[in-house]
């Protein structure tokens, strides 16, 4: 019980009447012990009923819930609406240009004009941003000189734009291609061009006739370009 005695005062008297006596520690030990132990016993009870109480919610919350101040409505994604946008409808016209080039011998008559011809398959971007126009001509090649007419002479100018190549990229998938007609051939076909959306005016067919150096003569011939309105 040594351990248990305070430190000791200049006033003998006064520290030995604090002192506590044998039968009074002897009493107050059992009287502290029940009630610590019971406060730790409260204690551990409280947490136990704490998380089970905790558990509890947690396995009954639903999964996926929105955040507080949300609604469902919130976190939805919207789902997207197909396009409605009605492609131009195709146009076949009848026409009878011809282009006359006298000096070869040559006869190009355009028989059809197409507008708006609907793109294969798998060329979105390109289809929103060209117009397919089709020009169908009947090419008689003069047998005056060895001088041939090839699909690549020909242009097609909508309004004031630059003048536009035919394409071959689509190969027989929108008609018979026009080929080439050789000294006194004859040949029908069909010219594709992809103008521009943005284009607007008249339609002009134009022959690009190359120069030529006539080797029995030694002549030249000019390059000159035919143009016709089309449509």
């Amino acid at each position: 019980m040594k351990n248990l005695t305070p430190p000791t005062t200049t006033d003998s008297s006064t520290s030995q009447s604090m002192l506590p006596t044998a039968s009074s520690r002897k009493s107050a030990v059992p009287a502290r012990s029940p009630l610590r132990r019971l406060a730790v016993t409260g204690v551990v009870l409280s947490l136990a009923a704490l998380g089970a109480c905790s558990s509890g919610a947690s396995d009954t919350s639903p999964t996926g819930s929105a955040a507080p101040g949300t609604s469902p409505a919130d976190t939805s994604v919207p789902t997207s609406t197909a396009s409605t946008t009605t492609p131009p409808t195709r146009v076949d016209k009848t026409v009878k240009v011809q282009i006359k080039v006298d000096t070869l011998g040559h006869v190009i008559t355009a028989t059809k004009l197409s507008r708006n011809i609907p793109w294969p398959a798998g060329n979105p971007v390109a289809a929103a941003s060209y117009e397919i126009v089709g020009v169908q001509l009947t090419v008689d090649a003069g047998d005056r000189y060895s001088a041939d007419v090839q699909p690549s002479m020909f242009t097609l100018t909508p309004g004031a734009a630059a003048p536009i190549k035919p394409t071959t990229e689509f190969g027989k998938t929108l008609g018979a291609p026009l080929e080439t007609a050789k000294r006194g051939e004859k040949k029908t076909g069909w010219l594709f061009f992809k103008v521009d959306r943005g284009s607007s005016g008249a339609l002009q067919l134009t022959f690009n006739r190359p120069a030529y150096s006539v080797k029995t003569t030694g002549a030249s011939i000019p390059a000159v370009a035919f143009t016709k309105p089309i449509g």
